[in-house]
């Protein structure tokens, strides 16, 4: 009976080792396989990651050239950039995770293509204007050089050609006047009859100025550099201050425009001597002239 439960126990004590070999077998291969899962797990990762490495790359080389398209394609890469530092952060993954990443990875791709189509017309019409500026830039600097030829070879002529927006004043003429008892004024040459000061000029043509409101100021100074009948004062383009003795705004619509101004003064503030009326357009000098009383 004794030797009867010893032998049990011996084919007892094989079977638990065979099994422990057999399971000790298992985990080993087990573990071997999980590795060999993980490992191709961390290598469709990182091959993910790569790729959009390279996608934002592209991005950032599209986003480089400045077009109208530069803020959405800045929010697409973004997009890009928040997705790959989330795989990369993630410390767990599986083959259900990296088919979603994939399939959102495709999604983008086809985003990148219209996007970048769209883009790289724009670049190809950008660089097309670019070229035509050029060629205006180009023929507008030969007109400037051929018309500053002209006004050169005709400094006596009153109308000259502007080039640019700025306005300027041609046929500028100042005449004192006198004052009879019925309330005529007549012109005069002596300073001692002078009760007044005709202006008048013409705002030459320019078909390129804006047309709208423009202020128009007249300012009369003798030698000295007094302005004669101040009225107030306005700031030129420098930012410098300057007094004028009457103003007025014209609606400008690029056609010339004839003004005359009457400046009343005490004659007895008025000298022999040269007096000068400068006329400005807004900020801007913009033509004078000059009499000179006895």
């Amino acid at each position: 009976m004794e030797e009867s439960t010893k032998s049990n126990n011996k084919f007892l004590l094989i079977g638990l080792a065979v099994l422990l070999i057999a399971v000790s077998i298992y985990t080993i291969y087990n573990n071997s396989e999980h590795k060999k899962l993980t490992n191709a797990i961390e290598t469709e990762k990182n091959e993910i990651a790569v790729n959009l490495d390279s996608m934002i790359a592209k991005y950032e080389t599209a986003i480089a050239k400045n077009t109208s398209m530069s803020n959405e394609l800045s929010l697409e890469r973004d997009k890009i950039i928040l997705l790959r530092d989330s795989i990369k952060g993630m410390k767990v993954i599986n083959y259900e995770m990296l088919r979603k990443f994939r399939g959102q990875i495709f999604k983008l791709e086809e985003t990148n293509k219209q996007l970048f189509q769209k883009n790289e017309l724009l670049t190809s019409a950008n660089r097309k204007l670019t070229s035509n500026l050029d060629s205006v830039n180009v023929e507008i600097s030969n007109q400037i050089k051929k018309f500053d030829t002209l006004s050169t070879i005709n400094k006596g002529l009153t109308e000259k050609v502007i080039i640019g927006s700025v306005l300027k004043v041609n046929s500028a003429k100042i005449l004192a006047m006198r004052e009879r008892s019925g309330g005529k004024l007549v012109e005069t040459s002596r300073s001692r009859n002078a009760d007044a000061f005709r202006v008048n000029f013409t705002i030459a043509q320019n078909e390129i100025s804006e047309q709208g409101e423009r202020q128009v100021y007249i300012q009369i100074v003798d030698l000295k550099g007094n302005t004669i009948a101040k009225k107030g004062s306005f700031m030129l383009f420098d930012n410098t201050e300057a007094n004028y003795s009457d103003k007025t705004t014209i609606n400008y619509l690029n056609e010339p425009i004839d003004i005359i101004s009457l400046v009343e003064v005490n004659r007895d503030n008025i000298n022999e001597g040269v007096y000068t009326v400068n006329i400005f357009i807004e900020n801007k000098f913009a033509g004078a002239s000059q009499i000179t009383l006895k």
